[in-house]
């Protein structure tokens, strides 16, 4: 596992960042469990860079929250390249479309945007920034730091606990390719260690709602896709990424 490390936080930065790696890189099992086991530590680059934006920020400047707010989504999808919100309009297309999975599939593959993509985007870029912004000035830098990790250790759960609802596309390349078992061990692992971190460094409180709430949405989302899509791909990945994270923002508006 060790030596494959390296290759696999290269994968994990080439697909799911815009950290420029241009490099072909192997793509056998050991290199893209790695990839996925390291998912999580790509948030916690992500949710550094974040937090570290909010403090200098708070402390160098008196802009107000909206504007702080804006900061941190617009840096948000910079780093992933809006790729989870290119999936959140694809799902948003196929599943108002209320064919049946099949033809829900074929839309989600098609490049163009609909109408429910468009207003699926939106309403989340909205929803953050109304809700980051009721909260940007006063949460804990440490939550602005867990928050894109928690999402991601959710991923890997679902990930791995999923089947894929088709044969092909990445997401299905990736499955066919790697050890649920072993991923699945991971992203517990991941999850125990951020929500312990989390219970030292917030308060328990907060901790064990994030845990309840983490538990009962990533459930409720597997069985939506099972029902709606027959299984996973990319884009309800990405969907779920963002949602998750919308989730996290709103549980410290109420919760803090």
């Amino acid at each position: 596992m060790a030596k494959h490390i390296g290759i696999g936080l290269l994968l994990t930065l080439q697909f799911f960042s815009t950290f420029p790696v241009k490099k072909n890189l192997p793509m056998k099992k050991a290199q893209l469990n790695a990839m996925y086991i390291l998912l999580p530590m790509l948030g916690l680059l992500f949710g550094g860079i974040l937090a570290m934006t909010a403090l200098l920020i708070r402390e160098t400047t008196s802009s107000g929250s909206l504007l702080l707010a804006l900061i941190l989504v617009v840096l948000s999808l910079a780093l992933s390249g809006g790729l989870h919100m290119d999936g959140l309009a694809d799902v948003a297309d196929a599943f108002f479309s209320y064919k049946e999975k099949e033809k829900r599939l074929e839309i989600m593959g098609d490049p163009r945007i609909g109408a429910f993509g468009a207003m699926a985007l939106i309403v989340m870029i909205a929803g953050k920034l109304i809700i980051v912004s009721e909260t940007a000035l006063t949460v804990s830098l440490w939550m602005i730091l867990f928050i894109p990790a928690i999402s991601r250790i959710g991923l890997l759960l679902i990930f791995s606990s999923t089947q894929s609802a088709k044969s092909s596309g990445l997401a299905a390349f990736f499955q066919s390719k790697t050890d649920y078992r072993k991923i699945a061990r991971w992203g517990f692992l991941w999850f125990v260690l951020i929500m312990a971190a989390a219970a030292m460094l917030v308060g328990w409180q907060l901790t064990l709602v994030i845990i309840l709430s983490f538990t009962v949405a990533s459930l409720w989302y597997r069985n939506w896709c099972m029902k709606h899509f027959g299984g996973v791909t990319g884009d309800l990945f990405g969907t779920y990424i963002e949602g998750m994270e919308l989730l996290l923002w709103i549980l410290l508006l109420f919760f803090i």
